[in-house]
């Protein structure tokens, strides 16, 4: 009974719990039968229980179809000396055993697998007869961008004269070597890439698929971080396969074909071709892939036609090409339909492209899928079934999409991985056909429309910021409007209230929302699915609460601010969501109000742009002397309280008296210094939390980690939100600089990217002046870590040991980060993230090994909402010890001791080790001086 009551708590609803629960599925089939009779699709017949009991099974002997590239094994049963076949993936036996009749159908998800694979790929097997002008031969790992642009690679090696393979396995040593819980596609990627090492190859291709032309004039079309990262993740899982055999390059057309072959011409200068050769290679290539778009953009026409002609259901198939349409990710699933009679279509090659979508949608694949869920919503005689991955970040927003373009037409989720059983996937697809089948019978062809508000925000065109009203026509001023207030999801109780203060002084009236509690993420879940990420759900409680409350009045209007970016991570995609559920909640006066990255969030205006850096700035060191006070002050309860009245009165001069704030900054350093401390930062262990921002930057979902570490003496800095903008700036000056290169030497200093490059030189070195302003004042109280702020020199970092600098993430700015960071006196890195993040996961791919090699402590932590469980409080006692060990602190009672002299002891979390417990050290390395990890052995035996 707990997990029902554990269910009722969490989602504040009523749960029930039937009296014989293991029944609900014989039931269930009872009253389909019983359905199916009245329908008069099944006949009576007598059955004897008793022989059905005693009926005995016989097992014959087991054998491998050839009937796809699945091989499945089937068993022959004997039942009552009649013989059955039983198993495999799809329904090819069932078919036999029921003695179903053949119904035409078609499979265009064959067709393109055909056109991809072998009508438009170059010969590439290692047996052509084709003669080859190099002697050494490419793997092309089956996986990720291979399901789309094979043609392109394959053809683009040939013309090189570069014999090349495609993998055939996925070989579990190969998966066994991923460094951090991948997805099971990037699990895929680990086998196939071992596979070709298995082979023999010379060289391994591993693209870093970047973009794809967008189908949207407003954003652009890229990848998830997982798909991107493929050749840095894979480098550091196979670091004793020699670098130089794993050939990379970026894939990336955003900036046209000329640029994208510049990229090219980087991977095949290691290789010694020179740029004539590969640009003739690479134009029959991209000749070939086209043709390749075309001809099944074509079959694409073909296929709709013949679905809307069809006598059944046609099943649409959407996802991705590289986990819906290869039998080593989709479990035959295809083949599950057409092996019970019903046609398939694969998604890609349908006329969607103009369709309409939710705004913002940047990845590629989404794009797709999402425009092509309007197709077939108005397509009666074709349904959707949609290949998904455990922790696929853009599914997890990517679907609610697909529920709402659907409405009340039934759809079908498969969600696989590694672990997947055919059994269950065969019990949906049987269960979805009975529910068309349910749907066409009794189906209202008239939907309802979706609710809308009306309500939008607008700035720009000469007016002042205000809500607009497309139904009504009214237009609502926002500043000066009491009747108008902006809500600030918190993200830190400083930062936020320091926004909200210059909000306010600007003339907006604006709430900042409160730290987020439980209950914050119990309300959010229970409007969410669950599989999105933290901070959605921390923003969307947030806002939630404050609208549950008695602080909503309806004859106001709200802003919730949601910033946003446009990927490769799913932050963009919070305020599409949030703007749908509204609708769903029908709330008349709650408008999404965003700012964007790529703009460095400066959308309102230089005054606003200016007063937020310098919040951005404040709050950062701010929350650096906050941290530090917890592990340094003798009292650090007291002090925090102390301090917060400190810096409060900083906020307060922000709304009521700017230029008040140097002295009140002034004054928060005096307040400090008064503070009694028992040790100094400098002599302290420093850690540095890096990973997604807004889990780092939130108290709530950062604090009880920063509070167990300095419970040991161990003062925490938290990257800063400035170190993000600062890295939002890098992004743009790097892409300046791309545009203003692809541009005629004669027209570079004359064109608008040059202009726009040096107004961003001005605006950088500015920005740093405040940095230095803030760093004079707060500097000499000595409690604020120091830490390597220059981009440029953590780009540095980033590209010589983990990502091209075409990855645009927190990826490359938090592995590069950490890096600077341990070479410049840190002692430990954590790399925090929301659970199932592919940031925070792709950062632990990447930055793991590479701190092993060079015995740096090192921590991965996902948060989900609620307290640490007990695994990873093991593991943070075992890294704090590393910490300890490697700053050269040879005391560590503390971490074994379950009694803290005289610190603060966490109110939930004692560090008792398990029943039998050691701690073995290294002995020091006396002839370098250097000081390696401690190994922490803990045991369960009792």
């Amino acid at each position: 009974m707990a997990v029902p009551l554990a269910f009722a708590m969490m989602l504040d609803k009523e749960i029930l719990v039937p009296p014989s629960p293991e029944l609900m599925g014989c039931f269930g089939v009872a009253l389909l039968a019983k359905r199916k009779q009245a329908d008069g699709l099944l006949e009576e017949q007598a059955v004897d229980i008793d022989a059905l009991l005693n009926r005995e099974i016989g097992y014959e002997r087991v054998f491998t179809c050839q009937a796809c590239d699945n091989r499945c094994p089937i068993q022959v049963l004997n039942v009552n000396d009649h013989k059955y076949m039983f198993g495999g993936r799809c329904n090819k036996y069932t078919n036999m055993r029921k003695q179903v009749k053949d119904v035409p159908i078609f499979d265009y998800v064959a067709k393109r697998q055909q056109l991809l694979f072998e009508e438009y790929a170059a010969p590439a097997a290692l047996d052509s007869p084709l003669p080859s002008r190099r002697d050494y031969v490419i793997g092309i790992p089956r996986a990720f961008s291979v399901h789309t642009l094979y043609p392109l690679y394959s053809w683009f090696f040939h013309e090189l004269g570069i014999k090349t393979f495609l993998s055939t396995e996925v070989a579990h040593a190969g998966v066994a070597r991923a460094e951090s819980t991948y997805c099971f596609p990037a699990e895929i990627a680990h086998g196939a890439v071992q596979d070709c090492l298995d082979k023999g190859a010379d060289y391994v291709f591993l693209p870093h698929f970047r973009d794809m032309p967008s189908y949207e004039e407003t954003v652009h079309a890229n990848f998830c971080p997982i798909t991107q990262s493929l050749p840095y993740y894979i480098e550091k899982a196979f670091p004793d396969v020699d670098k130089k055999r794993f050939l990379s390059t970026v894939v990336s057309f955003k900036f046209g074909e000329a640029k994208a072959l510049e990229l090219f011409t980087v991977m095949t200068e290691r290789l010694g071709i020179g740029v004539e050769e590969t640009k003739a290679a690479f134009e029959k290539a991209l000749a070939k892939q086209q043709a390749y778009f075309a001809a099944i953009k074509k079959l694409g026409e073909e296929a709709l036609a013949d679905a809307r002609t069809a006598d059944r259901p046609v099943i649409a198939v959407l996802g991705r090409p590289y986990n819906a349409f290869t039998p080593e990710a989709n479990m035959g699933i295809p083949r599950k339909f057409t092996t019970r009679g019903y046609s398939i279509v694969p998604f890609d090659i349908l006329p969607f492209d103009d369709e309409k979508i939710f705004p913002n949608m940047y990845w590629y694949y989404g794009q797709q899928d999402v425009k092509v869920s309007n197709l077939l919503k108005k397509e009666d005689n074709i349904y959707v079934t949609y290949i998904t991955n455990f922790s696929c970040a853009p599914d997890s927003f990517i679907l609610h999409y697909l529920k709402w373009a659907m409405g009340q037409k039934p759809f079908l989720v498969l969600e696989l991985d590694s672990h997947s059983a055919d059994a269950g996937v065969d019990t949906r697809v049987e269960a979805f056909l009975d529910i068309i089948d349910g749907y066409r019978a009794k189906k209202d062809s008239i939907e309802a429309e979706r609710y809308s508000n009306g309500w939008r925000f607008a700035y720009g065109d000469g007016e002042d910021l205000r809500i607009e009203n497309d139904k009504t026509g009214e237009k609502v001023l926002v500043r000066g409007n009491k009747r108008v207030k902006v809500l600030l999801s918190s993200m830190g109780a400083i930062s936020t209230e320091y926004i909200g203060a210059a909000v306010r002084q600007l003339g907006i009236n604006a709430e900042a929302l409160p730290v987020a509690t439980s209950k914050t993420i119990q309300i959010a879940r229970a409007h969410a699915s669950g599989k999105e990420c933290v901070p959605s759900h921390l923003v969307l409680g947030g806002a939630l609460e404050f609208i549950f409350s008695e602080k909503y009045r309806k004859d106001e209007l709200y802003l919730l601010f949601v910033p946003i970016t446009t990927g490769p991570c799913r932050t963009g995609q919070y305020f599409v969501y949030y703007e749908n559920l509204f609708k769903d909640l029908r709330l008349e006066n709650v408008v999404i109000f965003i700012l964007s990255a790529d703009n460095s969030y400066t959308e309102l205006g230089p005054n606003f742009a200016k007063e937020m850096w310098r919040g951005f700035v404040l709050s950062d060191y701010l929350k650096d002397i906050q941290t530090a006070l917890k592990a340094t002050a003798v009292d650090p309860a007291k002090a925090l309280v102390e301090y917060e009245k400190s810096w409060r009165r900083v906020m307060d001069a922000v709304e009521h008296e700017p230029k008040r704030i140097w002295k009140e900054l002034e004054q928060v350093a005096k307040d400090v210094k008064k503070i009694p401390l028992k040790r100094r930062v400098v002599d302290c262990p420093r850690v540095l939390i890096v990973g997604e921002i807004y889990v780092r930057r939130d108290d709530f979902a950062v604090g009880e980690l920063t509070d167990l570490m300095s419970e040991r003496g161990i003062v925490v800095k938290v990257s800063g939100i400035a170190e993000w903008i600062h890295y939002l700036d890098f992004v743009r000056e790097y892409a300046y600089k791309k545009l203003i290169s692809l541009e005629k030497p004669a027209k570079r200093l004359f064109s608008k990217a040059y202009r726009d490059l040096k107004k961003l030189e001005i605006e950088e070195w500015w920005k740093h002046s405040i940095e230095k302003q803030v760093l004079a004042i707060l500097g000499p109280t000595g409690l604020i870590p120091e830490t390597p702020h220059d981009m440029h020199l953590i780009m540095e970092y980033t590209q010589k040991h983990f990502v091209n600098l075409e990855l645009n993430s927190e990826i490359a700015v938090s592995t590069g980060v950490a890096a600077t960071a341990m070479e410049h006196g840190y002692s430990g890195i954590v790399n925090i993230s929301p659970f199932a993040c592919l940031i925070g996961r792709v950062i632990e791919g990447l930055f793991t090994p590479w701190a092993r090699e060079r015995n740096y402590p090192t921590l991965s932590v996902e948060v989900d909402g609620n307290l640490l469980p007990p695994n990873i409080v093991n593991k943070l006692n075992i890294f704090m010890v590393n910490v300890l060990r490697f700053k050269g602190n040879n005391d560590l009672s503390g971490l074994i001791d379950a009694k803290p002299n005289g610190d603060t002891e966490h109110p939930t979390r004692r560090f008792t080790p398990p029943a039998k417990s050691s701690v073995t050290e290294h002995e020091d390395a006396e002839d370098t001086g250097e000081s390696r990890p401690v190994e922490v052995v803990l045991s369960t035996e009792h």
